[in-house]
């Protein structure tokens, strides 16, 4: 025989074994088992529904979703298959088991262990403050819109552009609180979508309407808004006018702002995340108070009894009001509508 030929014969049967091995395998031989990476579909979370209280006719909300991340891994599937193909993932020279955990003796990279990042702790302002607020109502305000009662129209509604118009310029106001010692407060202006949200979560911008509880207008201003919030900025604002209901909502969240930043973040009044945990604790207040009133929303001090750390807690009785104005505000659907 030929050398040409011997040469053939032994490739020939080269590949045959290595073909035997890809099918079932014989007995006496042995099959790598293989783990194969599952595709993770992205997947879509609304933040929440309108309310703890939401009925259908609640306006609706642009609530932002989550997606897979392009560079996230990938789960392994449970079960491997008895396919005998060598796993991508494995190293050169290497094999993984069955149970997809690697062969002893092989290097594995130890997990990553995340740092804990603590809330703040409530720090109260060391200077003047502003004052507690008046005792809590005894029901939290309902806004229309996810109220079982149907509400009134005592006055029309103005065009949509000149709602937004003036929540603009009342969010852009720089004012001046009175403190209860005497002195003053002089207070940021207010976040415009958070306007636009409060008064979009609460009426819908309709400004002629009436709450059955007795929320009036677009920021649907209480009774007895009107007149603690007109003495502590020394105005006289008329809760039936577009104007004047504005000012009176935007006068309010600018109290709660002065009131939890002192009593709580130091005198700070920056309603931004927090560049540490990413949270929003100031405006997370400002919002659940605005709905449920400033008596039954705090920001206590608790100790972890895992760690003993001190943390800042939130007391916040509205979750779902305050997940729903947050979404407002990033889908902004005022832009959107007719």
């Amino acid at each position: 025989m030929s050398a040409a030929a011997v040469s053939t014969a032994v490739l020939a049967g080269c590949g045959t074994q290595h073909a035997d091995r890809r099918q079932d395998a014989g007995p006496g031989t042995t099959t790598v088992a293989a783990s194969t990476p599952s595709t993770a579909s992205p997947s879509a979370t609304p933040l929440a529904t309108a309310t703890d209280t939401a009925s259908p006719s609640a306006p609706a909300s642009a609530s932002p979703t989550t997606t897979a991340s392009p560079g996230a891994p990938q789960s392994p599937s449970a079960g491997a298959g008895k396919s005998g193909k060598v796993t991508p993932n494995a190293q050169p020279g290497t094999a993984a088991k069955a149970d997809g955990n690697p062969p002893a003796g092989v290097p594995t990279q130890p997990p990553v262990v995340k740092p804990v990042i603590a809330a703040p702790v409530p720090t109260a302002k060391p200077g003047p403050v502003a004052p507690p607020p008046p005792p809590a109502p005894p029901t939290p305000h309902v806004p229309p819109l996810q109220s079982g009662c149907q509400p009134t129209k005592p006055r029309p509604d103005e065009p949509k552009e000149a709602v937004a118009a003036a929540l603009t310029a009342a969010a852009g106001q720089s004012r001046t609180l009175k403190l209860g010692n005497g002195g003053t407060d002089r207070l940021p202006p207010l976040p415009v979508s958070l306007v636009k949200a409060i008064a979009w979560q609460e009426s819908g911008w309709q400004s002629g309407i009436l709450a059955c509880d007795g929320g009036i207008g677009t920021m649907q201003v209480m009774p007895n808004t009107i007149s603690w919030m007109n003495g502590k900025y020394g105005t006289t604002s008329d809760a039936t006018t577009l104007t004047g209901n504005v000012q009176l909502g935007t006068q309010l969240l600018d109290w709660l702002v002065a009131y939890y930043g002192d009593s709580s973040f130091g005198g700070g009044y920056d309603l931004s995340p927090d560049p540490a945990t990413g949270k929003t604790p100031l405006l997370d207040l400002v919002i659940s108070a605005y709905n449920a009133g400033a008596g039954n929303v705090h920001y206590n001090a608790v100790t972890d009894p895992a760690t003993g750390q001190v943390v800042g807690s939130l007391v916040i009785p509205n979750p779902g009001y305050v997940a729903n104005v947050k979404a407002l505000m990033s889908g902004q659907p005022w832009n959107k509508a007719g």
